[in-house]
């Protein structure tokens, strides 16, 4: 929902929440189809079983990890190798670790936040996290 305060021009947004009442699939996924309260939209959303959403938690942590784990090996590399002498003509050696630490960074950061995020819920918006104009959260543990 979007308000305008009419003495200035700034705008205030603020989420509309409204109560839904879904539950998770036993097995596999399933759609369900809401509609918005604020703008009556038909929305879709997938919503994964327990199970699923477990296993999809685990392959995130698993890409961070071995993010993590491939930006420190890079990192390391760099370090032992970014001291040394080149020979004259020889290619540096750097350039590619560098590009193998920012890899395995990247990954472990994205790895590492959607593992945090995931809630098993797929919605309007982007494909992986379903950021967008409609969200689906489910109630905290």
């Amino acid at each position: 929902m979007v308000s305008k305060d009419i003495h200035s021009s700034h705008v205030v947004r603020q989420f509309a929440l409204y109560p839904i009442d879904i539950e998770r699939p036993e097995k596999g996924r399933r759609v369900e189809a809401l509609e918005c309260g604020s703008c009556q939209k038909p929305l879709k959303f997938k919503v994964l079983s327990v199970a699923a959403t477990k296993s999809r938690r685990w392959a995130w942590l698993v890409l961070g990890l071995a993010g993590v784990a491939a930006a420190l090996g890079f990192g390391v590399a760099i370090f032992e190798v970014g001291g040394q002498v080149a020979e004259e003509g020889a290619s540096n050696p750097v350039g590619p670790l560098a590009l193998g630490f920012i890899a395995g960074f990247l990954s472990g950061a994205v790895g590492l936040s959607y593992w945090r995020y995931e809630d098993g819920v797929r919605g309007p918006g982007s494909p992986l996290m379903s950021f967008g104009r409609h969200a689906l959260l489910w109630p905290p543990s």
